[in-house]
């Protein structure tokens, strides 16, 4: 294969990868755990000497006696109770923590990757996502769900930026490497088009390393989110300055008018 040649099908390869990388079961810059529906898979405990406790245990009718000790539990819903209750409560007096479920695409998982099936995730009756526990002899009203209307108090900000990062920046980068490596194996302009490729490389490489920085506790997804998603458009325009300068240039070359 000559070496023109391999710059094609590398060229067209990388277009590919980008554009389809939002389709893909591995998470490309994106989160490596589950952001959609019924994630985030938040748990919320109020201990039996709250007020709280003996407010929503009347009125959904639950019986305190009847409380679920944890070690009858699986391994995974017992670790969740723990880590809830084992943290400092809000200024409500809620106990919070927020179970990262990794994505089915991630190789190497630091957490679980499946929910425990004890408890009730999303949206349902309060029967269903309120659970009464008993945690080395303290009881607590664990909460794993919301009710219809309610809204979650978990912090949502992060979950959707990986899809924006995907449509307005992995998509258009994937289709101007494209078209750099097709003008580019047409003409003898191939150093501004080998450039474009290039930073379509370095752009799905680092999308490619994002989550499992994340899993290794380097980064947090929150962190870079946002400006990995400006990082991706700059190279969107880097990208998009080549193609248009390749094109005038190739048209020019050929006595086609722009």
């Amino acid at each position: 294969m000559s070496r023109a040649r391999s710059r094609a099908v590398v060229g067209v390869l990388l277009a590919v990868l980008l554009c389809a990388s939002g389709l893909l079961p591995l998470p490309i810059a994106d989160s490596p755990y589950e952001t959609t529906a019924p994630a985030p898979y938040l748990h919320q405990a109020v201990p039996e000497t709250s007020d709280r406790f003996d407010r929503l245990t009347a009125e959904y009718g639950f019986d305190p006696d009847d409380a679920v000790d944890i070690s009858t539990l699986s391994p995974s819903s017992q670790q969740a109770v723990e880590r809830t209750v084992a943290g400092s409560p809000d200024a409500d007096g809620w106990y919070r923590y927020e179970l990262p479920v990794c994505v089915d695409g991630v190789l190497v998982c630091d957490s679980v990757r499946e929910p425990p099936t004890a408890f009730t995730y999303g949206t349902a009756q309060p029967t269903e996502i309120f659970t009464v526990v008993d945690s080395d002899g303290e009881r607590y009203l664990l909460q794993t769900g919301v009710q219809p209307g309610a809204d979650t108090t978990g912090d949502l900000r992060g979950q959707s930026v990986g899809i924006y990062t995907w449509l307005v920046g992995l998509l258009p980068l994937g289709v101007l490497v494209g078209a750099a490596t097709v003008i580019g194996h047409h003409s003898e302009r191939r150093r501004v088009a080998d450039l474009v490729v290039a930073v379509g490389g370095v752009v799905l490489a680092t999308g490619l390393a994002v989550p499992y920085l994340v899993v290794a506790g380097v980064v947090a997804y929150d962190t870079i989110a946002w400006p990995l998603f400006g990082g991706v458009l700059a190279a969107v325009g880097v990208a998009l300055t080549g193609v248009a300068w390749l094109a005038v240039e190739y048209a020019g070359s050929t006595g086609t008018p722009t």
